[in-house]
């Protein structure tokens, strides 16, 4: 039997028990009533909002930002209905976030899923409206509409396609491919010699491609030992002393010297041609002087040559005069 005693502990424990729950309550209710919240609104237009309800869930990309606080037609446009959200202050909405109507895995409970966004774009202020996007009965919907219009393609393609005209052109062209069918068989058939000795010849192609390409393969293995031996290192070593030496020569100075020296020797072929020029005239009264001297020297060798005796008495004249005869 129940002492009353134990009545009374039992009234306090209950009395204790339901104000911590209260208190936990109002705990809870006092955070989430005092967190500041920014509002934004949503208008879907011609779009069912069927399973969505006031605190329903709010989430960007995932996270859950917020809930729905309001839902209500348009009292100016029945056919807009405007759902008034509260987002975690903070929140960086874009003014391209995009408001979609999910469902909840297979429950049916709606939410409204927030997407897209890009850096560049501003932020959007408070009080906006957020752009609407698409519910899931609208998707499924396009989706549908979309399949329809694709089998019925399909069924008038396929209408027409049987058609009686069109099953004659079928039949005409399977009787034409089976006759091109007999045609490649005896075509076959009767070069069966000719195929048998071309594939011969493209197996003893293939055969020499696959000797070339190990000679090749071969080949590249050798170079690649030689590119890595030391020896081809030493010659890339002293090609690159030999540059760095011609490099501290100066070679271009060498080069600017020998442009130099030409066009000095340049010059003095100039002058001598002409000092040339103008000495030829004197130069060619010189010669022909020397050639008057060296004809007479080879008149009086002749005369020398015929008459010794001149050189003792003189020349005598070939015809004397008649006055020198007499005496």
């Amino acid at each position: 039997m129940i002492t009353k005693a134990q009545k009374i502990r039992l009234g306090i424990f209950i009395a204790v028990s339901l104000i911590l729950f209260l208190a936990l309550i109002a705990v809870l209710s006092i955070n989430r009533i005092f967190k500041e919240k920014d509002i934004y609104y949503i208008a879907y237009r011609n779009t069912s909002v069927t399973g969505l309800d006031v605190g329903s869930s709010v989430k960007y990309l995932g996270i859950n930002v917020g809930s729905v606080q309001k839902i209500q037609i348009d009292p100016n446009d029945i056919s807009r209905v405007i759902v008034t959200v509260s987002i975690n202050k903070g929140t960086p909405i874009k003014k391209d976030v995009v408001a979609d109507i999910s469902t909840i895995g297979i429950t049916g409970i709606k939410l409204i899923e927030l997407r897209g966004g890009t850096n560049e774009a501003p932020l959007l202020q408070p009080g906006e409206y957020i752009q609407p996007g698409k519910s899931l009965t609208a998707n499924i919907t396009g989706k549908a509409e979309i399949i329809a219009e694709k089998v019925e393609l399909a069924l008038n393609n396929l209408i027409a396609l049987t058609q009686k005209t069109n099953q004659e052109k079928i039949f005409r062209v399977f009787d034409s491919t089976e006759v091109m069918i007999t045609n490649v068989n005896q075509l076959i058939k009767s070069n069966r010699h000719t195929v048998n000795s071309s594939l011969t010849h493209l197996d003893s192609s293939l055969v020499y491609l696959a000797d070339a390409s190990k000679t090749a393969s071969h080949t590249m293995r050798r170079l690649d030992f030689f590119v890595q031996s030391d020896s081809f290192r030493t010659t890339l070593n002293n090609i690159a002393q030999i540059a760095d030496k011609l490099n501290k020569a100066n070679i271009y100075n060498l080069d600017e010297q020998l442009n130099l020296a030409v066009d000095k020797l340049n010059h003095l072929l100039y002058q001598v041609d002409l000092i040339i020029s103008l000495n030829a005239s004197r130069f060619n009264q010189s010669m022909n002087r020397l050639n008057e001297a060296i004809e007479a020297l080879n008149h009086a060798a002749r005369q020398i040559d015929e008459n010794p005796g001149i050189l003792l008495g003189g020349a005598k004249p070939e015809n004397p005069p008649d006055e020198q005869l007499e005496h």
